[in-house]
């Protein structure tokens, strides 16, 4: 038994440096952020934690997250209540087919904006 060897045509076999620059992209990808991040609103309230022993540095005061919404730019016609302090605001309301699976298999509430 003979192995042959396989002549490749030229892009397959050489790679050549296209030396691209991505930097707008990147600025693009970052201001987007900025601006998504800046339409989300997170409210901290401070809670006290304790682990009920008596001595010194035994109560402990740490920020918890109390509510977290995303909000679109748009108008809204509603929102997804995911849990009891997490909120998705959109601007397009789902059919009633989507809400009761919504519902019923993942425990999303469905709320009309008044």
């Amino acid at each position: 038994m003979q192995q042959l060897e396989f002549q490749f045509f030229f892009p397959l076999t050489d790679q050549i440096k296209l030396n691209l620059n991505f930097t707008p992209c990147e600025q693009w990808i970052e201001d987007w952020r900025n601006k998504q991040s800046a339409n989300s609103t997170v409210d901290w309230t401070p809670l006290l934690i304790s682990n009920g022993g008596i001595g010194v540095g035994s109560i402990t005061s740490s920020p918890v997250m109390s509510s977290f919404v995303l909000r679109p730019e748009v108008k809204n016609v509603g929102k997804w209540e995911i849990t009891n302090s997490m909120f998705v605001y959109t601007s397009t309301k789902p059919n009633a087919v989507v809400r009761f699976f919504a519902k019923l298999l993942l425990g999303f509430k469905w709320h009309d904006e008044i």
